[in-house]
């Protein structure tokens, strides 16, 4: 079995269902630290940023609420005019729950471009960074864990290697805005 973890970004590019279709599970991690100025909260498209504001605090992603969904989603599909048919299929994605909107676009976009990988979530735990991840390889029976190319900075693959589970990393990724695909 072979999967791959990530948190549940806000309008992915094109490289995060490239990983979704390399696994046979893909875990949505939720229950971490949300990152400030990450891709939990916004996406990069036309050499502009796109964001839902979020409340602040050190919430996890799966604690972590939009402030103005509707402003700002209304604000998003008014500033890529070219691409407003394909943001709208996204309408009911949209609430106050940013875990629960990503999650909601993601299986979507999934769905829409043809993906059939099992997409699960992750659970609660003290444990962190690299034992969270091999805790949840393990879990789940994983016999390879596929990493983006950046993993190769923070992972402690000797963890992974002592538990049975071979690192993957991700390559030939495209990071075209997938909202250009789906157009």
């Amino acid at each position: 079995m072979r999967i791959a973890i990530h948190q549940p970004n806000f309008i992915p590019t094109y490289a995060y269902f490239q990983k979704i279709m390399e696994v046979d599970r893909f875990i949505i991690l939720r229950h971490c630290q949300f990152e400030k100025n990450g891709y939990q909260n916004r996406f990069s498209m036309n050499d502009r940023w796109h964001t839902m504001s979020v409340n602040k605090g050190l919430d996890k992603i799966y604690q972590k609420k939009y402030v103005n969904h509707k402003t700002d989603w209304i604000k998003i599909k008014s500033n890529l005019k070219d691409y407003e048919n394909v943001l709208s299929k996204f309408d009911s994605c949209i609430c106050d729950d940013l875990d629960l909107t990503n999650i909601n676009i993601i299986v979507r976009i999934a769905s829409e471009i043809g993906i059939k990988t099992i997409i699960d979530y992750d659970y609660h735990t003290n444990l962190t960074g690299t034992d969270r991840l091999v805790d949840i390889c393990k879990t789940y029976n994983a016999s390879s864990y596929l990493s983006g190319s950046s993993g190769k900075k923070y992972l402690e693959l000797d963890k992974f290697e002592q538990n049975g589970i071979r690192v993957l990393f991700q390559s030939n990724q495209d990071y075209t805005p997938i909202l250009k695909m789906l157009k």
